[in-house]
């Protein structure tokens, strides 16, 4: 009788125990990030016969359950992917709208509209050498500004390369990881008190971040272990992780640069992954096409757009001023074809634009006939430039910028609407899965009492049966 209550004695208190110490790792990652609180399952243990008749022995153990949600983790993986790449969207809309600086004194749209309106007042006083030279120095001043537009745009450009290639370092990083976590969690998973919860935990942080870098989606196996795929392409099976990779390739008919993301597997073959969210999905869409200066996507690309307006500026100031004379080309018997911009290398564009070296107060050339200092019919017509509807895609030079402005804002009205309702969405799942997983203190001080009472009641049912045990003993003496 008495090594039974000592059998069940023990057990209590092994159970209770492993209560407790359950309950105190709770308390202690209330503020732990990712954690899940967990508890400690008990159920009776199996009956002994005894003379024909079944005696309780004690409880036991039968696992640690964890309050964690799939679902809701894999709706906070998904709106978490979403939510970075509209934040990512933000930050280089930002960053475009700082370069194209509208409306502002610096700003193309008020710089080009003040150069027209310098040939207007040029048409009527074209003897002012004052005046002449205020055209050639605005005309510097603007190719400049279009210069460092164009510099600028390069540079954020090339910083979404190298965010772009730091996600990669990160994302192959995180793959391997979780890779491991499988191993881990497989290997433990058939010990009910073993940490397979933990790494359980610590390889949805995983998930998550990698999330957040391109959308990852994952398939839970019967072992514990996920497979995690991107896009339909699968990154991990079990325990063997794929590589990412990303690749430049250039367009030999118009040297437009791209990347493109690929994964390689262990056998050394590649597939190309798209993301469908996540700061690679945003990065890729930035370097591919808003900020590609020779885009064919025929997505929106504020490079390619402007890149447009400065050649048809170009063009359309270069073609009329062409075909006009100078103050000292009163001997010409044809016009000397002048071009005031001019390119180092190829068609002008922002990056390249600058003013003809040659032109001086002097030759430049306004008038439409030769020897006629007065004349100033050329400059009238750069002037009409302004109110052009043939400037480019059936819009005046204002109208067509202002296009270009208006696209580039309405991008990133919808990437700070995007960002909003998902910033919504995501705190209202993370505050779900919080009820649920999180660390009640209140309720886990009341486990603290019931496993402590438990506990103190098992250690007197060992130290009434030792004393039962003892009498016993002594009684035979």
């Amino acid at each position: 009788m008495g090594i039974p209550s000592l059998e069940i004695g023990k057990r209590a208190l092994i159970a209770q125990r492993l209560g407790l110490d359950v309950t105190g790792n709770n308390i202690a990652n209330v503020n732990t990030p990712g954690y899940s609180r967990r508890s400690a399952i008990l159920e009776e243990g199996s009956p002994i016969n005894v003379s024909g008749k079944y005696l309780g022995s004690g409880s036991l153990v039968s696992k640690l359950q964890s309050f964690r949600n799939e679902f809701i983790d894999k709706e906070i993986r998904s709106a978490g992917a979403r939510l970075t790449g509209y934040e990512s969207d933000i930050e280089f809309y930002q960053r475009i709208e700082s370069v194209l600086a509208e409306p502002s004194d610096l700003g193309v749209g008020e710089m080009t509209s003040e150069y027209f309106n310098l040939f207007n007042e040029l048409s009527l006083n074209p003897e002012n050498q004052a005046l002449r030279d205020h055209v050639i120095e605005h005309s510097r001043s603007l190719a400049q500004r279009f210069n460092a537009m164009a510099t600028d745009f390069a540079a954020v450009r090339s910083d979404a390369l190298k965010q772009l290639d730091q996600g990669v370092t990160s994302a192959n990083k995180l793959i391997e990881e979780i890779a491991q976590y499988n191993q881990l969690i497989s290997n433990s998973s058939a010990d009910p008190t073993s940490q397979s919860q933990t790494y359980i935990d610590e390889r949805q942080q995983k998930l998550e971040e990698l999330s957040k870098i391109m959308h990852a989606t994952s398939a839970d196996e019967k072992n514990g272990s996920v497979n995690v795929f991107a896009n339909g392409i699968n990154l991990v099976t079990g325990t063997v992780a794929s590589k990412l990779e990303l690749r430049g390739t250039i367009n030999q008919e118009n040297g437009e640069r791209t990347v493109e993301l690929f994964r390689k597997d262990s056998n050394g073959s590649t597939t190309k992954i798209e993301p469908s969210a996540g700061k690679s999905a945003s990065l890729l869409k930035m370097y591919n096409s808003t900020l590609d200066d020779a885009d064919t996507s025929g997505d929106f690309s504020v490079v390619s757009e402007l890149n447009s307006f400065v050649s048809a500026f170009a063009e359309s100031v270069n073609s009329i001023l062409s075909q006009g004379y100078g103050l000292d080309d009163a001997g010409a018997t044809a016009p000397p074809g002048r071009n005031l911009f001019v390119s180092g290398t190829g068609s002008i564009i922002a990056g390249n634009i600058e003013v003809n070296s040659d032109i001086t107060a002097r030759n430049l050339p306004i008038a439409d006939a030769p020897g006629e200092d007065g004349n100033a019919e050329i400059a009238r017509q750069v002037a009409r430039i302004q109110n052009d509807p043939s400037f480019i895609n059936g819009a005046t030079p204002s109208e067509f910028y202002a296009a270009l402005i208006s696209k580039a804002g309405v991008q990133a009205s919808e990437a700070d609407t995007g960002e909003k309702t998902l910033r919504l969405m995501y705190d209202q799942l993370d505050s779900q899965r919080e009820s649920i997983q999180g660390v009640n203190l209140d309720e886990e001080a009341v486990n603290l009492i019931k496993f402590q009472k438990a506990f103190e009641a098992a250690s007197r049912v060992i130290n009434s049966t030792s004393e039962l045990l003892s009498i016993v003993v002594n009684l035979g003496r």
